[in-house]
């Protein structure tokens, strides 16, 4: 069936009619399994949310909202784009492949903000709509161009070369200090990472794994060596936000964190409105330090083959 450009007005207020009962539909669709989520983790069951959490790597340059339309309707994805993205890089959509709908913003110009340095005015977002991407599977054509993440290989001393690596590319300096008798495996003031020699030197994957949580912290709970952001959530929280995305990048980088993070995020059982808050934190911090560590791809070792 070939498409048809609605053109008179009843077409086309039949046509936002439509989209938008599709886009609150997907609004509803991302509540529900929230909730779900919650409710798994109230009955102390995490697996399902750590395997989104996992999943969410891949995007991380998406909002929660569509990491999780995404993982609800293409979970075997590694990459989406829309038809016309996806020519620009030499593939097609396979004939019958079938659409992922993700929302994407509506954004007008605000006439009441001042311009931009462009002199272009500045834009607000009043909604959503839905669009349609594809997912890699459903295309075909030219190699499609990715950044590679090295995963551990070689044993202990492969996990300890990727985090010099990974320290070398951080924000603040990574320092070792002796630890004996402090309870902490590592510890941040917000202008530097400090691992725990006692804790962490012996276990290079557990050191990458609190090196992750430290540097969490950094971007969620800091703004600046011993500066915290106005609203800042309570111990608790902060805590379970900095061990999950250690989890999700740990396990971007090959290195298996389930057991460590499981009992921690249990504690978001019950309560979806801070579940969606937390993650939706969590995903930005992650965004973050994978963006910086994209642009330091340079420093990193190589993707085994």
């Amino acid at each position: 069936m070939t498409y048809k450009k609605p053109s008179t007005p009843e077409e086309r207020e039949a046509a936002r009619a439509a989209s938008q009962e599709i886009t609150q539909d997907l609004m509803k669709r991302i509540d529900t399994r929230v909730e779900r989520l919650s409710e798994q983790l109230k009955a102390g069951a995490s697996a399902e949310l750590l395997t989104f959490m996992r999943f969410s790597a891949r995007f991380h340059t998406y909002s929660l909202n569509n990491q999780l339309l995404i993982w609800m309707q293409a979970p075997e994805a590694a990459h989406v784009a829309g038809f016309h993205a996806w020519k620009g890089l030499g593939r097609k959509v396979k004939k019958g492949a079938k659409a992922v709908r993700v929302l994407a913003p509506l954004v007008v110009p605000d006439r009441e903000a001042p311009p931009l340095p462009s002199g272009k005015p500045a834009q607000k977002v009043v909604g959503f709509k839905y669009i349609s991407v594809f997912a890699d599977y459903d295309t075909e054509g030219d190699p499609i161009p990715t950044y590679s993440a090295w995963v551990v290989q070689g044993g202990d001393e492969g996990t300890r070369e990727l985090l010099r690596a990974l320290s070398s590319a951080a924000p603040v300096p990574v320092e070792w200090q002796d630890g004996e008798g402090r309870g902490a495996h590592g510890w941040t003031d917000g202008g530097k990472i400090v691992l725990n020699r006692a804790k962490c030197q012996e276990e290079p994957a557990h050191a990458v794994r609190v090196f992750f949580h430290e540097w969490a912290h950094v971007e969620l709970h800091f703004q600046g060596q011993g500066k915290r952001p106005e609203e800042l959530p309570d111990r608790a929280t902060r805590e379970l936000e900095a061990d999950a995305c250690a989890y999700v990048l740990s396990s971007f980088y090959g290195i298996e964190a389930a057991a460590q993070v499981s009992d921690y995020i249990t504690g978001w059982g019950g309560d979806a409105q801070k579940l969606q808050g937390s993650l939706t934190r969590i995903q930005r911090a992650v965004s973050h330090i994978l963006g910086t560590l994209e642009q330091r791809a340079e420093a990193l070792p190589q993707a085994a083959d």
